[in-house]
């Protein structure tokens, strides 16, 4: 079967090859779930290209028709860990309704509502601008940031049943900001193609269990210019050998001015972090794309304000005049991986994390994934995982999850670069 080296050939395969495999994919750089649409050019026609709905009405219709889907995130897991209270335990970790539509010639929106622990929210919220000509994309709203090969995903999405543990305590289990981001992407030659992205966000602080009486992160209603929170990424895919797809990347996220509270009132302001991030990805994929083989490399840098401790020096066991020590001390961790699949429906992979907790000391954590994970159809789940953990200031352990994802219509969220 020959092969060809045309661009969007490439950049449909590295996308392929990519951390997450991705069913019924359109044109390159679509994103996944979307219609199969050609976009009307304004001022010709109703909103209909090619005998297909556009999905939005216009004023001379009353015809709308978005892709609408519901996905289920189940999972049982029994934890055994050192001195900790140990069992099973069965949840339905989310519940996620998704809308997409075109909504201009020039524009499409999309909006994810989550059910998750007795709550409801808009995780996600985005109106994707591309008429700035080229491959140019102006994004405003909602969303999840740019940074790296897994912040963009949703946690049903991920390879492993959790995201790798240096993600989750130096951004957050999840990373959404309310914003504005511009990318484009370039090819360079025949084999390589060249992405940027910027993003400009009122609130970069990521999700995290907050414990009483600890210290949490806040941050003020009102900013000025140089308060807001700022994204950047820069990647690039080269093509290696006749099947192989070689991606190099680069991540920041800023936060130049946030604080922590305690729930007695004390406060710490004026402080600022910067988490920073180089990632490397090859994907192989036989002829039919049915065997296929993953290999990823994460490496971050947690720098200036990362954590903060309760000070109890004034009344003993009195946490009304408790105070807040800071920490600002660099730390850095890494997450690797390897993933095969041995055919559509079954693929197993090893992931390790391992990092330094920004705290005095700077203990280190580390998490071993194991996976197994098989495709019931195009459209459910099954995964069995099992975590090891070693923590040097906490207990050790191990947890088993058996999770089952059913996505049920047009199901889709942002391509992964």
């Amino acid at each position: 079967m020959p092969r060809s080296n045309s661009l969007p050939v490439f950049v449909f395969t590295a996308c392929a090859c990519s951390t997450f495999s991705l069913h019924a994919q359109g044109s390159p750089f679509q994103t996944p779930g979307m219609p199969l649409v050609k976009q009307p050019v304004a001022g010709q026609g109703d909103g209909k290209a090619d005998g297909q709905s556009a999905g939005q009405s216009t004023r001379f219709s009353s015809e709308f028709n978005p892709a609408i889907s519901f996905a289920l995130d189940g999972l049982l897991t029994h934890a055994d860990f050192d001195g900790d209270e140990d069992g099973f335990e069965l949840e339905l970790r989310s519940g996620e309704i998704g809308i997409n539509a075109w909504v201009d010639p020039r524009a499409w929106a999309y909006g994810i509502v989550v059910f998750a622990e007795d709550e409801v929210a808009l995780e996600e919220g985005a109106v994707h601008f591309t008429g700035l000509g080229g491959h140019r994309v102006l994004r405003a709203g909602r969303f999840f940031v740019d940074f790296g090969k897994q912040m963009q995903a949703h946690e049903h999405e991920l390879r492993t049943i959790e995201r790798p543990a240096v993600l989750r305590e130096y951004l957050g289990a999840e990373l959404a900001g309310d914003g504005v981001q511009f990318d484009d992407w370039h090819s360079l030659g025949d084999e390589t193609v060249l992405r940027y992205s910027i993003g400009v966000f009122h609130s970069l602080l990521g999700e995290v269990e907050e414990e009483a009486g600890s210290p949490f992160a806040v941050d003020s209603e009102l900013k000025e210019l140089d308060e807001l929170g700022y994204t950047a990424r820069l990647t690039a895919f080269t093509e290696v050998g006749d099947a192989g797809t070689l991606q190099l990347g680069a991540s920041a996220r800023l936060i130049p001015d946030f604080g922590f509270e305690l729930d007695n009132g004390a406060s710490a302001e004026g402080l600022d972090n910067s988490v920073l991030g180089l990632d490397l990805t090859y994907g192989w994929a036989d002829e039919t794309n049915t065997r296929r083989f993953t290999a990823g490399l994460e490496w971050l840098f947690d720098a200036g304000d990362n954590g903060a401790a309760v000070n109890d020096s004034g009344t003993p066991l009195d946490p009304s005049d408790d105070t807040i020590d800071t920490f600002d001390e660099t730390v850095n961790g890494y997450y690797g991986y390897v993933d095969y699949a041995w055919n559509q429906q079954q693929s197993a992979g090893i992931q390790h994390s391992w990092l330094e907790l920004p705290e005095p000391g700077e203990p280190t954590l580390s998490e071993l994934d194991v996976y197994y994970t098989h495709n019931l159809s195009e459209f459910g789940r099954l995964r069995l995982g099992l975590t090891f953990v070693d923590a040097e200031s906490g207990a050790d352990g191990m947890i088993a999850a058996l999770q089952y994802t059913n996505v049920i219509g047009a199901h889709g969220h942002g391509v992964n670069f």
